[in-house]
């Protein structure tokens, strides 16, 4: 039996009546991964992959770039889409490894809800849904 990058969403959008740090952390990673797949399969839909910057060695850092630098043959707006999941991406991956590796560091209910919420806005994205690049919202931590 498989999971989708949709159930790894949900997934990550349940807190559970008391939220504890080790939940909170599970939660980022869950709604990082789901992104990051569901990126990886909006990046198949496109015709031809981008071009990574470096020489990154780690498959989500190519990923990133890739999506940073779409390729000329990707029309405009999914060019620009393109970019804005590759730096939201980032943004979320960052999160994630605070969460996996820097344990003396705390991570709050509210960054989790931001992350959680910037992670729908990520499927939004893939599916077509709105334009988010050129906006932010003023409630971000």
């Amino acid at each position: 039996m498989g999971i989708t990058t949709h159930d790894l969403l949900a997934q990550a959008r349940e807190r559970g009546r008391i939220p504890t740090e080790a939940k909170l952390r599970m939660l980022v990673g869950r709604a990082y991964y789901a992104c990051y797949h569901r990126c990886m399969d909006w990046e198949k839909s496109q015709p031809a992959a981008g071009t990574r910057r470096t020489r990154a060695k780690g498959v989500h850092q190519q990923l990133i770039e890739r999506l940073k630098k779409p390729d000329h043959r990707c029309a405009i707006d999914d060019a620009k889409r393109s970019k804005w999941l590759g730096k939201t991406l980032a943004e979320l991956r960052e999160l994630r490894v605070r969460a996996d590796y820097k344990l003396g560091e705390s991570v709050s209910i509210q960054e989790v809800q931001s992350h959680v919420q910037l992670a729908g806005r990520v499927f939004d994205c893939c599916d077509g849904l709105g334009k988010p690049w050129g906006r932010r919202p003023a409630n971000r931590t």
